[in-house]
């Protein structure tokens, strides 16, 4: 029978166990391993993010009329932020060692997630960059939904079964382009697409906005796409972390320190990723309420002593900051 003094009893092995298994982790870490502490900057991050997507929905429109940039930019930031509060949670030590069922190997193969959070970035970014590409950007949407929907009705046209989806599908493309004023002449231009990133930067002339996309392709992107693809190179380097059980058993517990480090650095990246796409955004509104620029400033304070972080910081970012850098920033403490 049901009584609080059994669950309060549950409750206090549970954690137990988890503290256990916490103390027992942290015995077998090499104490040389630097540990990001997200409590230094997860908060305020989470805070601004909040602020400033509600500011891009709420007062974009105001800064950029009669335009799809503010919803669009709005959107993408979201999806990042959300990515990364999922990366975020996996990896916390209350889901790792508090959690049953919890595996080291779900921290690694959440990784494609970052991929998809540079190309948001890169989509987000280039709308800023010049807002004239925001009628491509819609119309290359719609054009890949036509697409998709007549290779769906090439293939199951004759099933009953398809006809409602059908309908409804074409409904929704035909109101969205009637809308937004898009013929199917213009899903039909070429000069329409929107280029996928590799392609953007490919093309002439180089630009400060494809400098910056190039800083971080030439980085981490390339490690992400390659984990995203399977390729040789990615499971060399997963295999430790998702395969700890065909190892030697003297070299698993090294797979556990490793496991942090990986842990700490993928955690920073996404992180400054979304601080990145947060800076550039109150660059190109300037909105002036709930001290933003100086929120910016702090978190970026916080995370440069991550190396990835203080590059892109050092490359671009500190030249965005409208809040003055701290002196002692300056001087290098």
């Amino acid at each position: 029978m049901f009584s609080s003094e059994k669950q309060e009893w549950i409750d206090a092995r549970i954690k137990e166990r988890q503290e256990g298994l916490k103390q027992e982790f942290w015995r077998l870490a090499d104490p040389t391993i630097p540990v990001l502490d997200a409590g230094t900057f997860a908060k305020p991050l989470a805070d601004v993010t909040r602020i400033i997507t509600n500011k891009v929905e709420r007062d974009g429109p105001t800064v950029c009329p009669n335009s799809t940039i503010p919803i669009d930019t709005s959107v993408i930031l979201r999806q990042l932020h959300e990515t990364y509060n999922l990366i975020c949670w996996v990896n916390c030590d209350d889901f790792r060692f508090g959690t049953v069922g919890y595996r080291t190997p779900y921290s690694f193969v959440i990784l494609p997630l970052v991929r998809t959070m540079i190309d948001g970035f890169y989509n987000a970014t280039a709308l800023l960059d010049d807002p004239a590409r925001a009628r491509r950007f819609r119309i290359s949407g719609y054009f890949r939904k036509r697409e998709a929907l007549q290779a769906d009705e090439a293939r199951y046209g004759n099933d009953p079964q398809w006809q409602a989806d059908f309908l409804n599908r074409r409904k929704a493309i035909a109101e969205g382009m009637r809308a937004e004023q898009i013929s199917n002449a213009d899903l039909g231009d070429k000069s329409n697409r929107w280029p996928l990133l590799g392609e953007y930067l490919r093309v002439d002339p180089d630009t400060a906005h494809k400098q910056l996309l190039r800083h971080l392709t030439l980085g981490f992107w390339k490690e992400y796409s390659a984990i995203s693809h399977a390729s040789f190179d990615a499971l060399a380097d997963l295999y430790p972390f998702i395969a700890t059980d065909r190892l030697a058993h003297e070299k698993r517990e090294q797979v556990q320190t490793a496991a942090l480090l990986h842990i700490t650095m993928h955690i920073g990246r996404v992180g400054g990723l979304l601080l990145c796409l947060l800076t550039e955004l109150q660059h190109f509104y300037k909105f002036n309420d709930f001290d933003i620029d100086k929120r910016l400033r702090q978190v970026w304070t916080a995370m440069i002593p991550l190396y990835e972080v203080r590059e892109l910081y050092d490359f671009r970012y500190n030249g965005l900051l409208r809040e003055p850098e701290p002196t002692n920033q300056k001087s290098g403490l």
